[in-house]
């Protein structure tokens, strides 16, 4: 899933000159996103039983904070259209500049590594027809197509083109509409997931289908619009306790884990479960003062989720058998009990995704940075958009 650099979401930090990389995050935001990987991971590389539901719920809560800060970047861009400081038409152009150079570079370095490759061997899933569907981001349209096919190790590339298509329709309609119709244009993405859910599910579509259908993960990233819409809304304190908090999180981990095993179920109420997701980082937004914060903001989960883009892209295409084969040709052989083998291609994944960020991703997000600098003007980002009213100009003033 693409990762989104931001400031803050409701809790203030200084803002910083445009021309400088932003690089501050939001305490927590990158502890769910290595919760969110690694329950994408234990579905894809472990046998436990219904493990499939935990890479739904995984995928499903990066679609909400992908939809969240997105939809917060947006709207403080539309602030500055209505402001008179900036045409919706640049602010677009920007917008669609920085997603480029953010999630093009690895992906389609990783196609094109597939593609060198496929002049020597074959890869399942990657015929020439396929690539170049993958190439246009229209892999979840074809896996809609044809839900029984064997899409080899490329099928979770699905969810990163139902993002891209997200951004080509929410970011004009954003740009190009009143800042304060943003709540009113993420229920009706809402509306529209949750009809379209119920349709297949009435017509009987097969699972597969469902589980990749375009609408109902724009449903989702509206949800995750919804909560940035919530920036002057203010909760109960009970609502975002340390207590509200981990009866969220402990929801998503339980909900899969329960409830998967009810697969006819599962499926049709399963991705309601983007609501709970929804909460969870409303939460963490609202109240950073907890413990639970605090374990998210453990480095461990810190780290992870800084690289969990790349994570998320790689992670398919690390196999032990391939580790077995490369000491194979180095006249070593190795073996390693089952248990060990996931945590060998974790690793592996992790270094990779690590070194990925810090000498691929990170220099492209600098360009990015430079290319769309404003003098005298600041970045774009999370911050303006969903601070309270009032909160964010003493927030401000009461530090360097």
């Amino acid at each position: 899933m693409t990762a989104i650099d931001q400031r803050a979401i409701f809790a203030v930090r200084p803002a910083r000159a445009v021309g400088r990389p932003v690089e501050d995050r939001i305490a927590g935001f990158d502890g769910v996103r290595a919760i969110a990987v690694l329950m994408v991971f234990i579905s894809h590389k472990t046998t436990l039983p219904h493990h499939d539901s935990y890479g739904s719920v995984g995928v499903w809560l990066f679609l909400v904070l992908s939809g969240m800060l997105i939809s917060s970047i947006l709207s403080e861009m539309r602030g500055k259209v209505e402001a008179g400081t900036q045409s919706s038409w640049r602010s677009m152009g920007d917008f669609y500049l920085r997603r480029s150079l953010r999630i093009f570079p690895l992906y389609y370095a990783c196609l094109g590594v597939f593609a060198l490759g496929s002049l020597f061997t074959s890869f399942v899933g990657f015929s020439r027809i396929e690539a170049t569907i993958y190439a246009f981001y229209g892999t979840n349209i074809y896996f809609w197509m044809t839900p029984t096919g064997d899409h080899g190790h490329f099928g979770h590339l699905w969810s990163l083109s139902a993002e891209e298509q997200f951004y080509l329709l929410f970011a004009p309609i954003l740009l190009f509409t009143p800042r304060k119709y943003l709540a009113r244009i993420c229920i009706g993405f809402m509306l529209a997931g949750a009809a379209m859910l119920a349709w297949l599910v009435s017509v009987k579509t097969h699972p597969n289908a469902i589980h990749v259908d375009p609408l109902i993960a724009f449903g989702m990233l509206g949800v995750g619009g919804f909560i940035a819409s919530l920036k002057n809304f203010k909760p109960p304190a009970l609502l975002v306790s340390a207590q509200a908090q981990a009866a969220a999180g402990l929801a998503l981990i339980a909900i899969p884990l329960i409830f998967g095993y009810f697969r006819d179920t599962w499926n049709i109420w399963g991705p309601l479960t983007c609501t709970v997701a929804g909460l969870f980082l409303f939460q963490i937004a609202r109240n950073q003062q907890t413990p639970i914060v605090a374990f998210l903001n453990l480095w461990p989960l810190r780290s992870l989720g800084r690289v969990s883009y790349a994570f998320y892209v790689l992670h398919q295409f690390v196999h032990y058998y391939d580790v077995q084969a490369v000491f194979h040709k180095l006249h070593v052989d190795i073996d390693a009990p089952l248990i060990v083998q996931p945590a060998l291609e974790l690793f592996i994944t992790v270094a990779l995704a690590t070194l990925s960020w810090h000498f691929f991703e990170r220099p492209f997000l600098r360009l990015g940075a430079r290319l769309t600098a404003r003098e005298g003007a600041e970045a774009s980002s999370a911050t303006a958009a969903l601070t309270p009213a009032g909160k964010g100009r003493r927030d401000r003033c009461g530090r360097s």
